[in-house]
């Protein structure tokens, strides 16, 4: 399979770093471009499945890049994400007309930055270390108990598997056990992207805050210690070489 290919494109180095590290855990391929003139002919050269760009840069700024990439029939399909602390409302009318699928507020937030990355690209990983595992979970949702498969879990959310239809936002119970455990951990947590190909049926959450029996706090605790033991026990069979 290959890797979706993201364009980033500013004329400040260090931004285009910063994005750099947003993207650092997901599996995908970065190409990078310091102006608009630069960035179209990369687009139709390397045809990224999305584009991520500045509005002010020099010899052509970001506007009349995504002006051009929408008027090429060839490109135009590409989603652009225009990136800019310009957002007034006159500002807004003008990234619609633009063709711009999407703006972020600059000075950039990963959380936000990588939400709306993975509305074009859902490879893109957001929640930091992951452990894949195969634990049975309830999700309460209209006072009535639904059961589901956990598929993957890391401190901030969990991918379960689940013929629920939730929509995006919707705020739901879930509980689980962690193996050695007596007690559920049940926790809040909000929708946050669908799987509807590519896999199992079902939808990533990102955790809200605990609710259940015990202090929060512990419980966090409890998490984030058994996630790190899987974390660290798989890094220990990689080959000499392949830690990171």
């Amino acid at each position: 399979m290959f890797m979706k290919k993201i364009l980033l494109v500013d004329d400040v180095k260090l931004l285009i770093e910063i994005q750099k590290k947003f993207l650092a855990s997901s599996s995908v391929q970065i190409i990078t471009a310091s102006d608009g003139a630069e960035a179209l002919e990369k687009v139709r050269r390397e045809l990224p499945d999305l584009i991520v760009m500045d509005k002010y840069m020099p010899v052509m700024n970001g506007l009349d890049c995504c002006k051009a990439i929408k008027a090429d029939p060839a490109i135009a399909h590409i989603p652009v994400i225009m990136a800019s602390n310009a957002t007034s409302e006159e500002d807004m009318q003008e990234y619609q007309l633009a063709g711009c699928s999407e703006v972020l507020s600059k000075p950039l937030e990963a959380k936000l930055f990588l939400n709306a990355v993975k509305k074009y690209i859902p490879e893109i990983e957001r929640r930091g270390g992951r452990i894949p595992v195969d634990f049975q979970m309830k999700i309460l949702a209209n006072g009535l108990s639904y059961e589901a498969t956990m598929e993957n879990l890391s401190l901030n959310g969990v991918f379960a598997i689940t013929g629920i239809n939730a929509e995006i936002n919707d705020v739901l119970k879930f509980t689980f056990k962690l193996p050695e455990s007596d007690i559920p951990m049940e926790v809040k947590g909000r929708v946050v992207w669908h799987r509807n190909s590519g896999g199992a049926h079902g939808f990533g959450v990102e955790f809200m805050e605990v609710v259940g029996q015990g202090v929060s706090l512990l419980r966090i605790n409890e998490l984030k210690a058994f996630i790190s033991a899987k974390l660290a026990a798989v890094k220990q069979q990689l080959p000499d070489g392949e830690h990171g």
